[in-house]
């Protein structure tokens, strides 16, 4: 049975006069990074590893000034309702596990579970309207998650929306542990909770449990210290569905609805807690396609929403979030892509010498101009003490990250370690530049 799909214009993004804008500065800004690549690698490398070293930094200070200790939140006169909204497209192999998760869960109040069939074909449907304790919303086009929770979102009863990916398992205490965050600030429109990977087998999985573990465990808890979180991860996220609504849910044209929902509530002065005292499990590629496809989404997603969201960046208004989170996490994607493309130039010249005039210096005269500076502290040996240092306070963020996810490390955790460290980031810088040559030339979006 072929799926109808509704319509959706992917291919451009609806603010083209940003995009070209943005595009042009992104391409002048690439220029003048290969220009000074070209002159001398060891200024670059070095100038990359000190703003590594204060990005790093200042995520030590904020984790040793407020995110080191949680303070602890009182629990609620009354819990509200909870709407758990589970979209569920071709999902027959996992929602089942999600739903007993979900049924799990032990909650002070009452919460239902509403699940949302995005034009099933795997005979998903026909089980899931025999599952007792379950209601059932039918779409007859496959529209997208986005669509499937709007559609949802007319239905539920709950003050209190839980978005829960199909592939993706509750703790027992998930609702009762995230729901007292609301009450923290009138203003706290969601709650995140700590994601991580359910069940890792493949070498390539393990490598993600660990990432995992430190972008959504170390880093969501230090930059939430200061209302800084951009996104509200797909797996699972608790909203109020009335903020949600005054905001006009979510955005169905987007690949990463979960990032442009967050960057609009920070851009209507909206806040977003994390809750690192319970989890839940979410399955994660196992083969390096799967991984790809994910990844070049979330990137382009992520260009998307920079783009729509531009007047955000280094906003004062907007403090610590406009003027230090927002370019340093979204903008660095950018800086991995031009990294990577000069890697991979750089790479070339020993199969190809006709490149080696566009991947070593343009003018003889003025590398030996700049020659000089590879004396004193412009050293490339400076640089790599530099690099080690950068090095040992990641550890301690590796260190971090293990505790709040209750982990020892273990021999197992050493070969994806070494993974992570050395070789991952070559594929995400790759991801990230393919995104941004996709974007130059207008590439459909495709989910």
């Amino acid at each position: 049975m072929e799926v109808k799909k509704a319509e959706h214009k992917r291919s451009t993004i609806h603010i083209p006069e940003r995009r070209e804008l943005a595009i042009l500065g992104m391409l002048v800004l690439a220029v003048c990074v290969f220009v000074f690549l070209s002159i001398s690698y060891q200024i670059i490398f070095l100038g990359y590893t000190i703003l590594s070293i204060f990005i790093f930094s200042s995520y030590l200070i904020l984790w040793l000034e407020g995110a080191k200790e949680e303070p602890p939140i009182p629990e609620p006169e009354k819990y509200p309702h909870v709407t758990v909204v589970i979209p569920s497209f071709n999902a027959r192999g996992t929602i089942f596990n999600c739903l007993e998760a979900c049924k799990k869960m032990k909650y002070s109040g009452k919460f239902d579970i509403l699940v949302v069939d995005d034009g099933s074909t795997d005979g998903s449907f026909d089980l899931l309207a025999k599952t007792p304790g379950v209601t059932l919303l039918p779409n007859k086009l496959h529209r997208g998650k986005a669509a499937a929770l709007n559609f949802a979102m007319k239905h539920a009863k709950g003050e209190i929306v839980a978005c829960i990916d199909s592939d993706t398992y509750p703790a027992e205490d998930c609702l009762q542990k995230v729901i007292k965050h609301f009450y923290e600030d009138e203003r706290v429109a969601s709650v995140v909770v700590f994601v991580c990977v359910n069940n890792p087998r493949s070498i390539l999985q393990r490598i993600q449990e660990i990432e995992y573990w430190i972008s959504f465990g170390f880093f969501f808890r230090t930059i939430a210290s200061i209302d800084g979180l951009y996104v509200t991860p797909g797996p699972t996220a608790f909203y109020k569905k009335a903020i949600l609504q005054k905001l006009g849910g979510f955005d169905e044209q987007n690949l990463t609805e979960d990032m442009e929902i967050a960057l609009r509530m920070q851009k209507n002065g909206y806040k977003i807690r994390a809750c690192h005292e319970t989890s839940v499990l979410t399955d994660v590629p196992a083969d390096l396609g799967r991984l790809f496809r994910q990844r070049l989404r979330w990137y382009r997603g992520g260009v998307m929403n920079i783009l729509k969201y531009i007047d955000l960046f280094f906003n004062p208004a907007y403090g610590d979030f406009g003027i230090f989170i927002l370019p340093t996490t979204l903008g660095s994607g950018f800086f991995a892509a031009l990294f990577m493309a000069w890697t991979l130039m750089s790479w070339s010249r020993n199969f190809f010498d006709w490149l080696s005039p566009f991947t070593y210096n343009f003018s003889a005269g003025v590398s030996a101009t700049v020659a000089g500076l590879g004396n004193g502290l412009l050293t490339f040996q400076s640089a790599w003490v530099l690099g080690l240092f950068s090095l040992a306070i990641w550890a301690y963020f590796l260190i971090k990250s293990f505790e709040i996810s209750k982990t020892e490390p273990k021999m197992r955790h050493i070969l994806p370690l070494v993974c992570l460290l050395w070789l991952y980031p070559f594929f995400v810088g790759f991801v990230f530049m393919v995104s941004y040559i996709y974007e130059l030339f207008g590439v459909k979006y495709t989910w």
